[in-house]
């Protein structure tokens, strides 16, 4: 069972870091699109502000799960010469249950801002699209990393600090 749901983890982790990669693909193709229209035919592409938006977000909140499951983000270690290794794997733990805590916060916050977005029905400058599914998608995404980052700080605890 713990190997299918391994290898569930690993295909759904690169389907996100595909999808990803497409968005900030295509970022970059309307980019050089609309340099080349605005700068050699006069026509710039209109509404590639709201288009970048869109792609940028879903960009970096496609990848978001990923990079927080994997702890592949930034950190700073000037301050771990000072713990041994069990101080260090309650530290950490530590940290992951504050930063799950802050990103279910968030989500739950997101949530409320899309549901606002949808009764006011707010949209983009120029292309007059809608933000709620935007702003869904985003909760849904910072709101499930934040509980799977629980998740998987309790079953770090559960096997045991290392010795």
């Amino acid at each position: 069972m713990n190997s299918i749901v391994q290898r569930a983890g690993k295909w759904l982790a690169r389907i996100c870091l595909i999808l990803s990669a497409v968005c900030l693909m295509t970022l970059m193709g309307l980019t050089v699109v609309e340099v080349i229209g605005r700068y050699v035919f006069n026509a710039p592409i209109t509404g590639r502000q709201d288009l970048a938006q869109i792609l940028l977000a879903c960009s970096i909140f496609f990848a978001f799960p990923v990079v927080t499951l994997r702890g592949e983000q930034i950190d700073v270690d000037l301050l771990d010469g000072f713990f041994s290794k069990g101080a260090a794997f309650w530290r950490d733990r530590l940290i992951e249950t504050l930063t799950s805590g802050v990103l279910i916060t968030m989500g739950v916050w997101l949530f409320e801002r899309a549901d606002k977005a949808l009764s006011r029905g707010t949209t983009s400058e120029l292309l007059f699209l809608p933000k709620y599914p935007l702003i869904t998608f985003i909760a849904a995404i910072v709101f499930a990393s934040g509980v799977l980052l629980a998740v998987h700080c309790l079953l770090k605890v559960v096997r045991g600090r290392p010795a």
